[in-house]
């Protein structure tokens, strides 16, 4: 009884995932999905702004369908050692980034940051960037602001 209880869920979560409706659907993409697994041949939909499915989405609908064929999928690119001080409050949509596929960058690695961390935040909260952003303390600017220039 268990294993027909079983059976008859998987049977329903698949027939929902291919009655979804998403906002975007990228089809026939080469899947690199950044576990270390193998690539591999899928599709991946979008909904509110998050991957919602990823597998073979050809019977599912979308407002806007994206032929990825001979294109890679890949999660965003992360930049470890980003130089953005200010740049990111001049161009918040961090286009220079974005087209290169990254999507998240650390800052402050060469001694130079912001010193009030949750104001800095706030204010790349209030310009909406289209990146990610984590940030280092920069040695330098504890200096200076410890024991001055």
């Amino acid at each position: 009884m268990k294993k027909i209880t079983l059976v008859l869920v998987l049977i329903g979560f698949a027939f929902l995932a291919h009655a979804q409706v998403y906002d975007i659907i990228i089809l026939n993409g080469k899947i690199i999905d950044g576990s270390g697994n193998p690539w591999y041949y899928g599709d991946v939909a979008i909904a509110n702004g998050k991957i919602a499915a990823i597998g073979k989405l050809s019977n599912a609908s979308a407002k806007k369908v994206i032929d990825a064929r001979g294109l890679v999928i890949t999660p965003g690119f992360i930049d470890v050692h980003a130089h953005i001080e200010n740049d990111e409050l001049e161009l918040p949509t961090a286009d220079n980034f974005i087209y290169d596929g990254v999507t998240s960058v650390v800052t402050g690695n060469c001694g130079s940051s912001n010193v009030d961390v949750a104001k800095y935040f706030k204010q790349l909260d209030s310009i909406h960037t289209s990146i990610n952003v984590a940030t280092l303390i920069g040695h330098n600017t504890v200096r200076r602001t410890v024991m001055g220039d």
